[in-house]
């Protein structure tokens, strides 16, 4: 600490002070440096902090801020032990800075600025991450801005110093933890946590004209418990200005409560918006393409399955092979000794579609492919379960994000997903990998899309009733799911085949406790308004009335809505789906369940026995005597009502 004279004390963190210092040796005259001092409780952490950032002295990155030396010291005046952390001193100000000015001012930092941003800081976490250091305090104070707006990672921390409690307990009073990632509260860290920290500094970037200082910090730590309240914001932005679509995006793939469902940096530079990013910044990631041999896609043509995927390894860097390696895949399935052979070549196809995300033609084609090979497959009753790993479904979500609005892509991928989602195991690796929120943010967006919203309700059906859903973060999203599974029932109340899946998914919700007071009531209507639309439907007879059971069982509300619905009973509704459906013993078995779920009231009880529904018991039985359940249903309905 003698070597260095202190010229300027800057703006002291929770973590430490900060001081602009030169070195006194003559030959360093002018040479400026920021020293970063942290007081430490202790030897043994100092010594552990040390050991911890002795990496920093290694990194050698355009975007990041260089380590002169790290040194601890023990100041005689206070009797105090200090790590000190000595970087470059870039002379200009920090992002912060730039943040407060714009949003003074309700002024938007440029489409330009946050792409190069986006780029260096994608590429400066993907070289710290390739060796193991955790930057653990990205925030925007964080991050200077040199010349043309440019920026530098700078003032890392360590799990010793990050995960001392006292000064914990003073960070976790400033506004500084809001662009923290949910599990550091609770000292987790990763190099998911710092993606989710880039996604909080990117929001605050794109929300300065939009947003003030104290609406920006209430957001950041709100989205650490419901991320859906980014939606308001988002569309907002959308609809006041003209930002670019991939930027929101990008910010669900980084804000994802649950650190696996994030991507990682690496991940990251996959994503073709963000490979746009890179070019801009300049990052070396960014690699030309090379065309592809003359003559060779003859080559593919003339040989069979084998030598089909042999072409794809070889050429997995091409987009153009693998576009025509799919399309000639597409002209062996009507063979059906060949369907074996290309049900291997799933992950491979999955894994070309997400190698090359940016081709909307190999997603396309891809998703025709599969969808073919596994009906055919479960036609034939091949094995298709070992076929759906976590490979095949993350890639399928990332093409998802990446092609959000196009509508005849999502048409497909997600009749793919529904497909897909009947297997149990792969229905419980979609919940896992986060398709709660995009299966959601498709049926908002595409509610009109009758095939998008029949899939989307078939795979969140699956993903409700097959999940584990002690999870508060699936909890919480699937309390939004009923206002859209609802807007889709409404929408499509005629469109049998979509009330169908909708009626479904309503049941599995309610089952999971998913549906709030507010909603008993007019969830009990509009299954009411789709049961008369669609009487003769045996498959939407049973949903809803399972779903109008359930909710009976849950609330008086419905109820008495259930009786006293605009257009007509619910008593007189059911008695005519009997009728219609009188020799089906499976509809006919939830048509009782209903029954008896409406006699725990004593005001139903009154309608249904002014109603005849005793006669109409009585003829159940007569009916299905050797059908156990019927006949322990019907009984107990015998009684309740005869009381």
């Amino acid at each position: 600490m003698e070597r260095y004279e202190v010229l300027e004390r800057l703006q002291p963190g929770a973590l430490g002070t900060m001081l602009v210092v030169g070195l006194k040796t003559e030959e360093s005259v002018g040479e400026k440096y920021v020293m970063k001092q942290v007081e430490c409780v202790e030897e043994k952490q100092a010594n552990k902090a040390l050991k911890e950032a002795v990496g920093l002295l290694k990194l050698h990155h355009s975007s990041i801020c260089a380590y002169k030396e790290l040194f601890v010291t023990w100041d005689n005046k206070i009797s105090s032990l200090f790590l000190c952390l000595v970087m470059q001193h870039s002379g200009q100000g920090d992002l912060s800075s730039l943040i407060k000015e714009k949003r003074q001012k309700s002024e938007k930092i440029t489409d330009k600025v946050i792409l190069k941003f986006l780029g260096q800081m994608v590429d400066a976490l993907f070289y710290i991450h390739k060796q193991n250091i955790i930057h653990r305090n990205l925030k925007p104070s964080n991050i200077l801005v040199t010349n043309e707006a440019s920026f530098m990672l700078c003032d890392f921390s360590t799990e010793a110093l990050m995960t001392d409690e006292m000064k914990w307990k003073i960070r976790v009073e400033e506004n500084s933890k809001s662009w923290m990632a949910p599990e550091t509260l609770s000292f987790s860290f990763s190099e998911k946590s710092d993606i989710w920290s880039l996604g909080c500094i990117l929001l605050d970037m794109m929300t300065c004209f939009l947003l003030n200082t104290q609406e920006i910090t209430s957001l950041l730590q709100d989205i650490r418990q419901d991320t859906s309240r980014l939606e308001g914001v988002l569309t907002l932005m959308q609809n006041g200005d003209n930002s670019s679509p991939p930027l929101f995006t990008i910010l669900f793939m980084m804000l994802h409560i649950q650190p696996s469902m994030r991507p990682t940096a690496k991940d990251l530079t996959d994503v073709p918006f963000i490979r746009e990013c890179l070019t801009v910044a300049g990052s070396s990631l960014i690699k030309p393409k090379n065309s592809l041999p003359l003559n060779v896609i003859d080559v593919l043509l003339e040989g069979g399955i084998g030598s089909v995927l042999e072409f794809m390894q070889a050429y997995w860097d091409r987009e153009e092979a693998q576009i025509k390696a799919v399309e000639h895949l597409a002209s062996f399935l009507g063979d059906k000794n060949a369907l074996p052979s290309l049900l291997t070549l799933t992950e491979l196809i999955t894994s070309a579609m997400k190698t090359h995300i940016g081709s909307l033609k190999l997603q396309i084609d891809g998703c025709r492919l599969l969808l073919e090979i596994l009906s055919q497959a479960l036609e034939q009753d091949l094995d298709v379960e070992t076929r759906l790993g976590d490979n095949v479904i993350s890639s399928l979500l990332e093409t998802v994000r990446e092609h959000s609005e196009n509508e005849e892509f999502l048409s497909l991928v997600c009749t793919l997903l529904m497909m897909i989602s009947a297997c149990e195991v792969a229905a419980e690796n979609l919940r896992k990998a986060g398709a709660i929120p995009d299966l959601l943010m498709i049926i908002r967006n595409f509610r009109h899309n009758e095939q998008i919203c029949l899939s989307c309700c078939g795979v969140l059906w699956s993903l409700v009733v097959s999940g584990n859903l002690e999870n508060n973060v699936d909890q919480a999203l699937l309390k939004s799911a009923v206002c859209a599974i609802s807007a889709v029932l409404e929408e499509h109340l005629q469109n049998g085949t979509v009330a169908e899946t909708a009626c479904s998914a309503l049941w599995a919700l309610s089952l999971q406790g998913c549906l709030t007071e507010n909603e008993y009531e007019s969830t009990t209507a509009l299954l009411l308004g789709a049961l008369r639309m669609n009487l003769e439907r045996p498959v939407l007879v049973k949903n809803a009335c399972q779903a109008l059971a359930s909710l009976l069982r849950l609330s008086e509300i419905s109820a008495f809505r259930f009786v006293t619905d605009s257009k007509g009973s619910g008593i007189k509704l059911i008695k005519d789906a009997y009728h219609f459906h009188c020799d089906d013993p499976e509809v006919v078995e939830n048509i009782c369940t209903l029954i008896n779920e409406m006699a725990q009231y004593d005001d139903i009880v009154l309608d249904m026995v002014s109603q005849k529904m005793k006669k109409l018991l009585s003829e159940i039985k007569s009916r299905f005597p050797s059908s156990m359940e019927i006949m322990i249903l019907v009984d107990a309905t015998l009684l309740k009502l005869q009381k």
